[in-house]
């Protein structure tokens, strides 16, 4: 992997897991996860303006990435309704590289040594055991938020396989312009018909503010990976997103009032171990 795809990633994670948290934190999830993708709709519209229109060749995968990425922000809002950050984070994000490798393989033929492997199964491990439930119960609600966690992962393996694609296809900058805009209207009607009116007046003035930067948060995080994904491989890329699960449950649990204890440190070091072990690899 270049080290500028590692720095890529890396700076990324830190925007991801924080409007996660922000999204997490509001009193009514889905409506933030709309304006989430809105606000990043609005930047992404300037961004198209600067870089011009996806080339054709890109359009069919910049429009099925756009639908996923719509039920991807379903399936996250609903499992955080039922589950603290701390859980949903770790396994959404820990389930999908593992997805996205396996798909890489059948799909696009891809191999990767045999550190890389064993690294990505380290990290898979420990975000599954930093997001497992304490003393092992899955009891509603926490069954309902594992369920729309594993629902939120596949959508999570889908859209980097095919954003491995399209990206290569154009300028990330143009991908993600139009991905997010496609995104809004998707999740605009969904909203409107879940809530029974526009989306944007169900939002409190005072939170326009930090729903904004969420946004912006969620845009500069996908860019980066966008940029990641056009120089390297889909396997490193997919496993070393998952790192922001050692900053989502930190946050969760000194910011969101999620239970914490030592398991959720030997769980984060099993995750660096595996981070280690990929990047020493390449």
């Amino acid at each position: 992997m270049p080290l500028i795809a590692l720095v890529l990633v890396l700076s990324s994670v830190v925007l991801h897991a924080s409007w996660n948290a922000i999204v997490k934190s509001d009193d009514d999830r889905l409506v933030a996860g709309w304006a989430t993708t809105a606000a990043g709709a609005v930047l992404g519209a300037a961004l198209l303006a600067a870089s011009g229109f996806p080339s054709s060749h890109a359009l069919p995968f910049v429009a099925l990435s756009g639908i996923v990425h719509s039920g991807y922000m379903i399936a996250l809002t609903r499992a955080y309704d039922d589950g603290d950050l701390s859980l949903v984070y770790p396994i959404a994000r820990g389930v999908a590289p593992v997805v996205a490798t396996a798909g890489a393989a059948a799909v696009f033929r891809e191999t990767l040594p045999p550190p890389a492997y064993a690294g990505i199964g380290l990290i898979a491990l420990g975000v599954l055991l930093l997001g497992a439930p304490h003393g092992g119960s899955a009891a509603p609600p926490q069954g309902r938020a594992l369920t729309w966690s594993l629902v939120t992962a596949l959508t999570i393996a889908s859209y980097t396989l095919i954003d491995r694609q399209g990206v290569r296809l154009t300028s990330p900058q143009s991908y993600i312009g139009v991905l997010f805009l496609i995104d809004a209207l998707i999740l605009s009607a969904y909203v409107g018909w879940q809530r029974g009116a526009a989306p944007w007046r169900l939002v409190p003035p005072g939170r326009w503010g930090m729903l904004a930067l969420s946004g912006a948060f969620s845009l500069g995080a996908y860019l980066l990976v966008l940029a990641a994904l056009a120089i390297s491989r889909v396997g490193y890329i997919a496993a070393l997103r998952e790192t922001s699960v050692i900053i989502a449950a930190w946050v969760g649990w000194r910011h969101l009032g999620d239970r914490q204890g030592p398991r959720r440190l030997i769980s984060s070091g099993i995750v660096a171990a595996g981070l280690v072990m990929l990047v020493a690899s390449r």
